[in-house]
């Protein structure tokens, strides 16, 4: 229910059923879909002309580059900006100088960004200096000891462990889910 404040300041009561709310929504669903279709091709086409020009501009200096995108949790599979770097910098590039970021926050100042990914590259020298693996801070440090103590843990409890499958240090894999599933994966895959 809603109330309605009309002219004479008095409140009115108004009731939307779910069957006039499904209605209403399998009625707009078509040109929801044609206005995200739009969006996507928007800024997908401003994004690839931004970077094609700042890659023109960086000329050779461009393989020193150093890229991240900002993500929450829900954005982070199909990331539209961290995707349109990737066409730009290769899948070699990807998690060495092209990193998604992940945050809590929908937006990230300019400073946050650089904070973070100086962060990145400076706890690699650590890495690099203590262990001998570069990239070997980019990952939870405690988690192949974490994944042997879960996998034990499991054994003595008659569980069957559930872990993803184990990815070496300096992995070009993307960032996000990258295992096929059942299901609709886009807008265009539903009814």
């Amino acid at each position: 229910m809603t109330g309605r404040r009309t002219a004479a300041s008095s409140w009115r009561t108004t009731s939307l059923t779910a069957a006039a709310f499904q209605a209403f929504a399998k009625k707009q669903a078509p040109l929801l879909k044609k206005n995200i279709t739009w969006a996507a091709q928007t800024q997908i086409g401003h994004w690839m002309g931004v970077i094609a020009d700042w890659k023109k501009m960086l000329g050779s200096d461009w393989d020193k580059t150093y890229a991240a995108s900002n993500t929450i949790y829900v954005a982070r599979q199909n990331n539209m900006l961290f995707s349109v770097l990737a066409q730009f910098f290769g899948p070699d590039a990807i998690n060495s100088r092209l990193i998604l970021i992940e945050t809590i926050s929908f937006t990230s100042t300019p400073e946050d960004m650089l904070e973070a990914l100086t962060r990145i590259i400076a706890d690699r020298s650590v890495g690099a200096a203590f262990f001998g693996s570069y990239y070997l801070m980019d990952y939870e440090l405690m988690g192949g000891d974490g994944r042997a103590a879960i996998i034990d843990e499991s054994k003595k409890r008659g569980m069957t462990p559930c872990l993803p499958p184990a990815v070496a240090f300096g992995s070009h894999q993307w960032p996000t889910l990258i295992t096929p599933g059942s299901g609709p994966a886009s807008l265009a895959d539903l009814p």
